[in-house]
């Protein structure tokens, strides 16, 4: 009897270390899970802000692109080749260039 009485007092010592160290893993876990929740909290913040930015960035160079298609449907027109002949200087106009050198 006095066996059976020192055994299970010993499996009930067991029993309240590995419940011990069972408590401890829950508190280290539970404290593992509120950084990890807070670290996903402050991530899909940042990747909302990115998001909004990256929008932004792709709305602007939209602009940019249509600005530049505009600009070279300008530029290729007949209107702006006959501006272009006229701001150029031809070779039948009179120029000052040095023909011979002066004492």
């Amino acid at each position: 009897l006095q066996a059976q009485i020192e055994d299970k007092m010993t499996r009930v010592g067991n029993l309240g270390v590995e419940l011990a160290g069972a408590a401890n893993d829950l508190e280290d876990t539970q404290q593992a899970l509120a950084a990890d929740q807070k670290f996903k909290a402050e991530l899909e913040q940042g990747c909302e802000t990115k998001e909004k930015e990256w929008e932004e960035v792709k709305k602007i160079r939209a602009e940019e692109l249509l600005a530049l298609s505009e600009t070279i449907k300008v530029l290729n027109d007949d209107d702006a080749l006959e501006i272009f002949k006229k701001t150029l200087p031809s070779a039948s106009a009179s120029s000052f260039v040095q023909v011979t050198a002066s004492l």
